[in-house]
């Protein structure tokens, strides 16, 4: 499988999960085919320069995906995902992930669980596990910083964007999910506990899978 046989199949796969959408009216159905034909479109587009960028950096072993069976049901369950998400962090997970299933040592079982938590999770839950993965590789967070505290605190300082109405739910997902293994962070902790690794075994193997590692 060379790279334009890839980016066919990426065409092929969003037009098939595009025509099994049930339209029916008049209007439903002119509204349907605009979106077809605008925001899908652009959906596609955007996936296929996503996995174009990834692929090319594997240039040397393009020729010997094409047996790889996880890479092309990744690529297939990967596109079908693509098309349900507007958000370029999403689509850019979920094209590290196709690409990363070309020299990893993943079965077929554990690969469809992490392509759905990535279809289930919101930006702001991949955030959260990548900072408890090791929240003193960030600048200005270390065990010095603070004296006691939420690990809560460092994690907001880094990203202040976070729906802080939100972040309780989304922990929770990732608790439960078995992403990290501390079931609540409402409570206060020394500095060391505050910047201290949480991530699962499991939240670790999705991260790598999930993540360029090219970057």
């Amino acid at each position: 499988m060379n790279k334009n046989v890839a980016l066919d199949t990426v065409e092929i796969v969003a037009k098939t999960a595009l025509s099994v959408i049930p339209v029916g009216g008049a209007l439903v159905a002119a509204v349907y085919d605009a979106v077809k034909g605008n925001c899908l479109a652009k959906r596609q587009e955007e996936w296929k320069r996503a996995l174009e960028e990834r692929l090319s950096a594997v240039e040397e072993t393009l020729e010997n995906i094409g047996n790889n069976e996880l890479f092309t049901t990744a690529l297939i369950k990967g596109t079908e995902l693509a098309m349900r998400t507007a958000r370029g962090e999403k689509l850019s997970y979920l094209a590290n992930a196709v690409v990363n299933t070309i020299d990893q040592d993943l079965d077929e079982e554990r690969l469809i669980v992490f392509l759905d938590l990535i279809d289930k999770y919101t930006v702001s839950h991949i955030k959260i596990i990548n900072f408890f993965y090791d929240p003193t590789r960030f600048e200005g967070i270390s065990s010095s910083s603070y004296i006691m505290g939420s690990p809560t605190t460092p994690l907001f300082s880094v990203h202040p964007e976070l729906d802080n109405d939100l972040f309780n739910k989304i922990y929770k997902d990732l608790y439960i999910d078995g992403m990290v293994n501390t079931e609540s962070l409402n409570c206060t902790m020394t500095s060391s506990g505050m910047v201290v690794k949480r991530t699962t075994k499991l939240g670790d193997q999705f991260l790598t899978f999930i993540l360029d590692k090219n970057s």
